[in-house]
């Protein structure tokens, strides 16, 4: 008897573990040339590194995204040829402020461009 559970303990350590990385997702979604709306993803997991953020066009199973957050999570190794992304956990999700003070500090410079324009305008 402990043959055999050794032998299935061993056998089940021999399996090949499948490769996995860590992967932020960003918190706003990117137009493409193409005119798809798609993902920001970059690899990694260190604070440090400035990693470009590259498109991502597909899907991701095991997870739900809201627009806003920047998320952190535990995935299948990625291959930038899959069109889906398998993710085993989300790790956090980072709701700071930092997505809409740029999206106000976006809209006031628009607004500001607007006033200057108007001003321009009346002084013609």
């Amino acid at each position: 008897m402990k043959k055999i559970i050794l032998g299935i303990l061993f056998s089940a350590l021999a399996l090949p573990a499948i490769p996995q990385e860590f992967m932020k997702v960003s918190g706003e979604l990117v137009l493409t040339n193409d005119m798809q709306r798609c993902y920001q993803i970059r690899r990694g997991y260190s604070r440090k590194d400035k990693t470009q953020w590259e498109p991502f066009c597909g899907h991701f199973k095991n997870f739900y995204y809201e627009q806003g957050y920047e998320y952190t999570m535990h995935v299948e190794k990625y291959d930038a040829q899959a069109d889906t992304i398998y993710v085993i956990k989300t790790i956090g999700r980072d709701n700071s402020d930092s997505y809409r003070k740029q999206m106000e500090l976006k809209k006031k410079r628009e607004e500001a461009a607007k006033a200057t324009q108007s001003v321009l305008d009346s002084q013609k």
